[in-house]
């Protein structure tokens, strides 16, 4: 039975990225729908696999690149539709941008598992939740999507502060250790 509940949370990650190749096509009234779906996926995956005791590294790395993807696909289909600049979304993604690059450093110098032990941290969740209300605020609040992009920038800032120096130390204990 175990076998079975393991493959729930990545399922609900599989249908993320469904979700995120469909935005771009439906029609706008169907947003929101695919929106809130995309994060009901994202707390359930976690909120399972953590229940069943059936995480793993790899349905987590399913789980960052089903958020990741989705999240910069409505992003981009919202800016091209004209609701915000396309210039806002290295801002709104600077914790996904730092995380990308903290990878792609680790694996270059060879120290993978400095980055694969960098476990979710709140400000990321907080930076997760503010680009998720951020979109719900482009479709059904646009008056204030201004305001909304600046607490999502500021907390994704924040997030990418604080993934940028947990893998700063994470270096440095790597480099003491020998």
């Amino acid at each position: 039975m175990k076998r079975y509940l393991a493959l729930i949370p990545n399922i609900l990650s599989t249908l993320r990225l469904g979700l995120a190749c469909y935005f771009p096509f439906c029609p706008e009234e169907l947003w929101i729908w695919l929106i809130l779906g995309s994060g009901a996926s994202d707390f359930l995956d976690g909120w399972c696999a953590r229940r069943w005791n059936t995480a793993s590294w790899q349905g987590g790395l399913l789980d960052a690149v089903a958020d990741k993807t989705f999240m910069l696909i409505a992003l981009t289909t919202c800016a091209m539709t004209g609701k915000f600049s396309i210039w806002w979304i290295p801002a709104v993604i600077a914790r996904d941008l730092t995380v990308g690059i903290a990878a792609g450093y680790a694996a270059l110098i060879g120290s993978w598992d400095s980055f694969r032990n960098m476990g979710a941290r709140w400000p990321g969740k907080l930076a997760t939740a503010g680009q998720f209300l951020m979109l719900i605020t482009v479709v059904l609040f646009p008056r204030v999507i201004p305001a909304a992009l600046l607490v999502t920038v500021l907390c994704s800032a924040i997030a990418a502060g604080d993934y940028g120096l947990l893998f700063y130390q994470a270096l440095r204990r790597r480099k003491a250790e020998g």
